[in-house]
């Protein structure tokens, strides 16, 4: 049985009467979900009188989230990547020297190596041929490596955390220095929503009072 989809909030008309540096009273009707949308969608209309180009859609978010909800942080700060665990020091005993074996050759053994080297029409066995003999890698070369690797990796994690914490606080300074520019310049005269119900209007306090979500944020 397929899940019913949640209804989407109603949108609710709201009525917004401010000024911009002192001029002209303006006035902009909004559908929104809630007073602090509407109020979103007020900022995200005056974006065009903020002196800065180029504004990026991230930025454009966070000057309309803190207006609406203002004393809100409009983002949280970005989860930076973990170390990776700790390599122990492991002492290694020195590898001992391999023994040297001196293998003596008979005249006769080395007569007949002479002679299968001579001889070309002699057909080799390669199912005889003496296997390699078997490779063990040096365990403290191989820690080695794994410290290596994890220096490595630390250096790479340092350099994107540091990229990370350093676009955070250039978005935040950016936010925070364009609300200093705008919020002396509005003044927001009437804001009301409209009850289709009773086709009337309801005045609503500005600014508005924080929501308890809003205050344990702070």
């Amino acid at each position: 049985m397929k899940k019913s989809k949640e209804r989407e909030p109603d949108l609710i008309q709201y009525k917004l009467e401010y000024f911009m540096n002192d001029d002209l009273p303006s006035e902009r009707f909004f559908m929104a979900t809630s007073p602090r949308d509407a109020l979103s969608q007020l900022a995200y209309s005056c974006i065009k009188h903020i002196p800065v180009d180029n504004l990026s859609e991230q930025e454009q978010d966070g000057f309309a989230k803190s207006f609406s909800t203002p004393g809100t942080p409009f983002m949280m700060e970005p989860e930076l990547l973990s170390v990776p665990d700790t390599i122990e020091d492991i002492d290694f005993p020195e590898p001992e020297p391999k023994p040297i074996v001196a293998k003596e050759t008979s005249d006769k053994e080395e007569s007949d190596r002479m002679e299968n080297e001579d001889d070309f029409s002699v057909s080799v066995d390669e199912n005889n041929t003496p296997p390699d003999l078997e490779h063990k890698p040096d365990p403290a070369i191989e820690h080695q490596n794994k410290q290596k690797e994890r220096l490595n990796q630390i250096s790479e994690i340092q350099l994107k955390n540091k990229q990370l914490i350093e676009e955070y606080e250039n978005l935040h300074g950016k936010v925070r220095r364009i609300m200093e520019w705008f919020s002396p310049r509005i003044t927001i005269q009437n804001f009301e929503e409209h009850n289709r119900w009773t086709d009337s209007w309801t005045s609503i306090e500005y600014p508005l009072v924080p929501e308890p979500k809003d205050q344990d944020t702070e």
